[in-house]
Formats: C-alpha cells, sequence, structure tokens
C-alpha cells in the first residue's frame, strides 16, 4: 500500500504517468477497457462521441481485460495478473485481488499501482493525491484527492482549483510530452458522481481540443472578473474567463499561487451565487448538482436538473457527467449512438440532450437582470 508522504512537482508526476498506467493495467489493479471516439457535427456545434461496447457487461469487460493483459504477458505466471482470489464458490480464480477500499477508494492507504503521487497543498490546505481511475476508457485518466474525508456535493476550494490549474498547465509546458488536459468535476449524484468522497478528474482532450473549447470561440467578456452565460445555448451554462495562460509562469511560485488563488476564489462565488440565484428565481431544486470544467482559459459551472436523458425505449436512459457538457458523450453501442443522434435531431441535435439534464438558460438570464437592477446597472453581460 501507499502513503502521500512524498510531495513532488506536477511535472514530475505527469512525467512517470504512462509507466504507471501500464503497470497498473499489467497488475490487474486497473482495467482498461478499449473504445473508440469521433468527432460529429450537431445542428453546427462540433461534438466528440465515444463508443465503448464493453460497458454493456462489465463482468464481461473485466474479463476481457485481464485476458488481454495476459496474452500480452504470453500467460507467464510470473508476469500475469497478482495476487488472485482464494477460490470461492462463486469467484472468479483468474481476478486479481481487489486491494481497493470497497467502502472509500480514495481514501489512504492506497493501492501502490493506482498511487502516482502527492503534491503540496496550497494557502495552508492539505496537500492533494494522484490516483489512476480504476475502471479507464481513456489512457491516464487520473484523479486528485484529498486524503481526508471532504464531501464531493461541495465545491472544491479555490486552492484545490488552483492545483488543479497547475497539473493543466505542467501537462502543456511538459518538456518532452506536451498535451491538453480537461480537469472537471461532478458536483453530487444528480451530476454524475459516482463516489462521496471528492476527486477532481483529468482526461486528455480528444484531438487536442475539447469541443467546449470550440463554443466558447469568440466569446467575449466585458470584465475579467466577471462571470457571463454561456451564448447560443439552450441551458444555463455560466463561464468565467481566467488570465491568458501564456503569461502565467511556470513552475508556479508561492507568490504566483496567491495571485491564482486570489482570482480563483471571487470567481467561484460568483458562479455559483448566479447558478443559485437562477435555481431561487426559476423554482429549481439544488438537489440535481453542477458540474464543474476546468481549462486553462476558463472555468464552467453546469446546474443539472437531471442525470441523464432517456432514449426511446428499450434503451436505456443516456448517463450524462462533466463530460457531457464538454461536448464529449458516451455510448455503449452503435444502435444506441444512431437512436440518440435520429431521436434529437428535430429538436436542436445533441445540445438538445444538455438542454434536458440541465436547466433553462432564461432562469441565469433573469438572475442577471436581478443583479443588474440591485447594482444601479442597467447593462446585461449575458455575452
Amino acid at each position: 500500500m501507499a502513503y502521500p508522504n512524498n510531495p513532488a512537482s506536477p511535472t514530475d508526476l505527469l512525467s512517470g504517468l504512462p509507466a504507471k498506467f501500464e503497470e497498473a493495467r499489467k497488475s490487474g489493479q486497473l482495467y482498461f477497457f478499449p473504445s473508440e471516439a469521433r468527432d460529429i457535427y450537431s445542428q453546427g456545434r462540433r461534438f466528440n462521441l465515444r463508443l465503448c461496447p464493453a460497458l454493456q457487461d462489465k463482468q464481461k469487460a473485466k474479463n476481457d481485460a485481464l485476458e488481454a493483459v495476459k496474452a500480452e504477458n504470453g500467460n507467464d505466471s510470473s508476469s500475469s495478473p497478482e495476487r488472485k482470489r482464494p477460490r470461492t464458490d462463486n469467484s472468479n480464480n483468474d481476478e486479481p485481488e481487489n486491494k481497493q477500499n470497497s467502502e472509500e477508494p480514495f481514501k489512504p492507504p492506497y493501492v501502490k499501482e493506482l498511487f502516482i503521487g502527492c503534491l503540496n497543498g496550497l494557502d495552508g490546505e492539505e496537500g492533494m493525491s494522484i490516483l489512476l481511475n480504476k475502471y479507464s476508457l481513456l489512457p491516464e485518466h487520473i484523479l486528485l484527492c484529498p486524503p481526508s474525508y471532504q464531501p464531493q456535493a461541495l465545491p472544491p476550494t479555490p486552492p484545490q482549483i488552483a492545483i488543479a490549474y497547475n497539473i493543466l498547465l505542467a501537462a502543456l509546458r511538459h518538456p518532452t510530452r506536451s498535451r491538453k488536459l480537461l480537469g472537471f468535476y461532478n458536483g453530487g449524484e444528480g451530476a454524475g458522481a459516482s463516489q462521496k468522497w471528492r476527486h477532481l478528474q483529468f482526461v486528455e482532450c480528444p484531438g487536442g481540443r475539447s469541443p467546449i473549447e470550440d463554443w466558447c470561440q469568440g466569446v467575449t467578456f466585458s470584465r475579467p472578473d466577471q462571470a457571463i452565460i454561456l451564448p447560443s445555448v439552450p441551458y444555463l451554462h455560466i463561464v468565467h474567463p481566467l488570465p491568458p495562460h501564456g503569461s502565467v509562469p511556470y513552475p508556479p511560485t508561492d507568490e504566483t499561487n496567491d495571485q491564482l488563488i486570489d482570482i480563483l476564489a471571487p470567481a467561484l462565488m460568483k458562479m455559483f451565487d448566479l447558478a443559485f440565484d437562477a435555481l431561487r428565481n426559476g423554482g429549481g431544486s439544488r438537489d440535481g448538482g453542477w458540474n464543474l470544467l476546468i481549462t486553462l482559459d476558463h472555468l464552467h459551472l453546469i446546474p443539472r436538473s437531471s442525470p441523464s436523458f432517456p432514449l426511446p425505449t428499450p434503451h436505456q436512459p443516456l448517463e450524462l457527467n462533466s463530460l457531457g457538457y464538454a461536448g464529449m458523450m458516451l455510448v455503449k453501442s452503435k444502435e444506441e449512438e444512431e437512436v440518440l443522434i435520429s431521436s434529437t435531431e428535430d429538436k436542436g441535435g445533441l445540445m438538445h440532450v444538455l438542454e434536458k439534464c440541465g436547466v433553462p438558460r432564461q432562469w441565469g438570464e433573469k438572475a442577471k437582470e436581478v443583479e443588474s437592477v440591485q447594482q444601479g446597472s442597467g447593462e446585461l453581460d449575458l455575452a
């Protein structure tokens, strides 16, 4: 087992990530489910659709992943997934022992194969651990978790988001493997959270750029310290600008981290204030949760009304988390993909899915209008 007691830099941890991912996969402690992704354009907007048939039967998918590892290892027992479970009448003796805490998988001590390392905390807060996602559709999908319990239903703190930002910047500025990552956070079960222990997540952007970045092209902000409502989408999607990342030094210093936190703290407060004002004015419920997206250019906040989008019978509802609002959707079969596209084609395309699982954009506009009146300003910064 592993403990978060030796902090490193984001660059050093990202440097070791490819080897750690392969080590975890070959040990059987990480399950990697193959998938295929493609860009499609729905009503003129780019989306990235990922097809993963393995999710139709997760136990079979796990067994297939283990068989693939064995085949790579040449069925050599010395290199095949380690420490198999003792045989019982109902267990699969080929499946390695699950070392992860079944109640709290993000609680130390960690499974050493899934533990990448830890980072120092900022602004007096405890440090954060980086773990591999045990069930991965995307290579090197990582999680950023506090070592002590903090609820997923509450927002991450500004210092925690500053650490997330530094990870994004370290990935882009990496000396040998520059790439663009997307950070995201599912705020509550209604927004796609599968665990109650706080965890921010990071995946590589498809094609080097997530669709949400395309959707934000051309959006202007009248002030760098003000949140706006993303234009031309039918649901409430709140965006706050971040400083031009080209001017942000890396590695960060104590001073630049403090400056970043001083930007993030009011930004988060303004975004959540607008979201909650919109829900209150529209008669919505906070129980639906919310999604947070983190890029080097913007913070995005999307309040939710439903965790999934209903598909025609006999298909199961399409589950949606933060990645959906980044324009990245997941389907389990080609048939499900075709049904999703055909059933939304005359209703606004895939943007209709986001609309039905979000809250009405008009609620946010009304909240902005009330805010402007209260502040004695006649201007509405809706985009």
